[in-house]
């Protein structure tokens, strides 16, 4: 159970594309509440309209400067003064919301070494916001998590969950293996068995040969081909990632990146998280067996005596590289 649980935060926390400052911003642009202080501040305008083009250069520039006009902070339980540094709070994390959403789409749509060098040093940029807002979110978080303002009480809630790391070092790191693993992710190729010079990336031809291909030999080289390619070189990377992250986490006073990762869940603590996970596992055994079943059967009858039809489904004619 511990093993499934650490896969399936595993998956998530790549599918995962909204960080907690983007959701609160989100969150705070689309809610409609009758408070009057909380619906002056949605409608606050920052300084730089948000439609505009990001100019990195400039919106830098001004954070640096609104960084410096931290609102006065004399009683943390005072929700008119927690609702000003929210303000303050989300003009700043607005802009390098949508700074770091362009890097990333440029890195994404042009994967090269220098646009990863770019995001990396935005995220050094960064780090001293994190580091400034955070400790302070968490002393809100004491008085505004008792709040009958549920508003309030979510988003310091959210905010103090978050974790920083006080080394420029490690951020710097952080940034560079979390690239090197999209590189590997995105650029692995597995060649023709016969033709060296045919080498082919995971998108889109292999998950394209994933969804259309009926042949089984060529599944296996597909799937295994990547997976063979792939697997050796991102192990050691995404283990020096997540010792990263763990000890960002450890820091931050969570006992380990896995409890980190629950509470973004919202449901309760590890043993909490678990209980209900391996319950819905539970409840739901019973179709899911009568699915597999079915699927194990219509595949077998698609490839006979090509593997095992009473036990697992080989994973290569499942069509996705999902599959561990």
């Amino acid at each position: 159970m511990k093993n499934f649980i650490i896969i399936f935060l595993f998956i998530s926390s790549f599918q995962l594309s909204t960080s907690i400052e983007e959701e609160i911003l989100i969150n705070y642009n689309i809610r409609n509440n009758n408070n009057d202080d909380l619906q002056e501040l949605e409608n606050y305008e920052t300084e730089v309209d948000p439609n505009d083009h990001v100019n990195i250069e400039l919106w830098n520039k001004l954070n640096e400067e609104d960084m410096k006009q931290m609102p006065e902070i004399n009683d943390y339980s005072n929700e008119i003064i927690a609702q000003e540094w929210l303000k303050w709070y989300l003009r700043i994390a607005e802009r390098y919301s949508q700074i770091n959403i362009l890097l990333e789409w440029n890195y994404d749509t042009n994967i090269t070494e220098e646009n990863q060098k770019v995001i990396t040093a935005q995220s050094l940029i960064t780090a001293p916001f994190s580091r400034l807002v955070l400790p302070i979110a968490k002393k809100f978080n004491e008085y505004m998590k008792y709040s009958k303002n549920d508003d309030l009480k979510r988003i310091f809630g959210r905010l103090a969950s978050s974790i920083f790391s006080n080394n420029d070092d490690d951020v710097r790191k952080t940034s560079e293996l979390y690239g090197q693993l999209g590189d590997l992710y995105s650029t692995t190729k597995v060649c023709e068995l016969n033709d060296d010079k045919k080498c082919y990336t995971l998108a889109p031809y292999l998950e394209r040969l994933m969804q259309i291909e009926k042949d089984y030999d060529r599944l296996i080289w597909a799937w295994k081909g990547w997976h063979d390619e792939s697997g050796n070189k991102i192990r050691p990377v995404y283990l020096s990632y997540i010792d990263l992250l763990t000890k960002d986490a450890k820091e931050n006073a969570y006992d380990d990146l896995v409890e980190y990762w629950i509470q973004d869940y919202e449901m309760g603590n590890v043993t909490e998280f678990e209980g209900i996970i391996d319950q819905i596992l539970k409840d739901t055994m019973p179709l899911y067996e009568q699915l597999h079943a079915y699927v194990r059967g219509r595949l077998c009858s698609m490839y006979q005596n090509r593997f095992n039809c009473s036990g697992p489904i080989p994973a290569h004619i499942l069509g996705t590289f999902l599959i561990f």
